[in-house]
């Protein structure tokens, strides 16, 4: 007695199956992503998140700017049982991208991070880290763009706060 496929309880597998009857279709098993590490945050993910925030708002100032407010998501590791929180923002600089970086890079060094610029990338680049967060300024027509991750927190952490933030 035959098995029955797999495929054909999922709806995208069955359609691929229906229209493409030449095509093998191998579906693996979910994976359990290993534990967070050990230094992940367990506390209230919402502590990580304003201390992130705040490393934004003291680079503005000490850059002499209110950084707009950014786009913030909370991203979940792919490998590990645990999230990190992204705010990206910019700031304008036309025809000064490249000094506003510097600028960037010093302020950051000013301020307790370990920056250096990121070779092999297509366009000007630095990278900074301090307690656990890093944070990426690059070089964009007419500005400079900033990524900042902050340091991982447990996924545990979200269930005991009761969600993201």
């Amino acid at each position: 007695m035959a098995r029955p496929d797999p495929a054909a309880a999922d709806p995208f597998f069955r359609v691929l199956r229906e229209r493409h009857p030449d095509v093998d279709v191998v579906l693996l098993p979910p994976t359990e992503p290993r534990p967070a590490d050990p230094d992940a945050w367990t506390g209230d993910p919402e502590v990580v998140a304003d201390d992130a925030l705040e490393a934004l708002r003291v680079l503005g100032v000490a850059l002499g700017t209110d950084l707009p407010d950014g786009v913030r998501f909370w991203k979940h590791h792919e490998e590990a049982a645990q999230q990190h929180l992204t705010v990206a923002t910019s700031f304008p600089a036309p025809g000064n991208e490249v000094p506003e970086l510097r600028r960037v890079g010093k302020a950051l060094l000013d301020l307790g991070w370990q920056a250096r610029p990121l070779e092999r990338e297509e366009r000007p680049t630095l990278e900074a880290l301090r307690d656990g967060h890093r944070l990426v300024a690059h070089v964009v027509e007419g500005g400079v763009d900033l990524t900042l991750t902050s340091r991982p927190v447990a996924d545990a952490a979200f269930s005991e706060a009761g969600g993201h933030p």
